[in-house]
């Protein structure tokens, strides 16, 4: 059987402009990396949207970040205090990963 270890995913979907904040901020709480993916539409509680549907400063960015809870949790902590008032999820959850050097 292939050994894994546990880490923490943070997942944050973010509008295009605050990502460069956010990736600071991801490096401060020393994560080793990181991936950000095009949000290209969804659904909420204010509604639908796609992406350049107004302008693409209103674009939505996914940054996925897998980090041990050392690290997870402070950052979570400090994404939502950057975010709190702007349009951003921020999810948390478990992951096994294979190579735990990597994180």
């Amino acid at each position: 059987m292939l050994e894994t270890h546990g880490k923490k995913k943070l997942e944050i979907i973010v509008e295009s402009p605050l990502v460069g904040r956010v990736l600071t901020l991801i490096e401060e709480h020393g994560a080793s990396g990181y991936t950000v993916l095009p949000g290209r539409a969804g659904a909420g509680h204010a509604g639908t949207w796609q992406e350049g549907q107004i302008s693409s400063a209103f674009n939505m960015e996914v940054v996925l970040v897998i980090a041990d809870v050392g690290v997870a949790q402070p950052l979570l902590k400090a994404a939502h205090e950057l975010l709190r008032d702007y349009t951003a999820i921020i999810l948390m959850s478990d992951v096994e990963v294979i190579r735990a050097e990597h994180f």
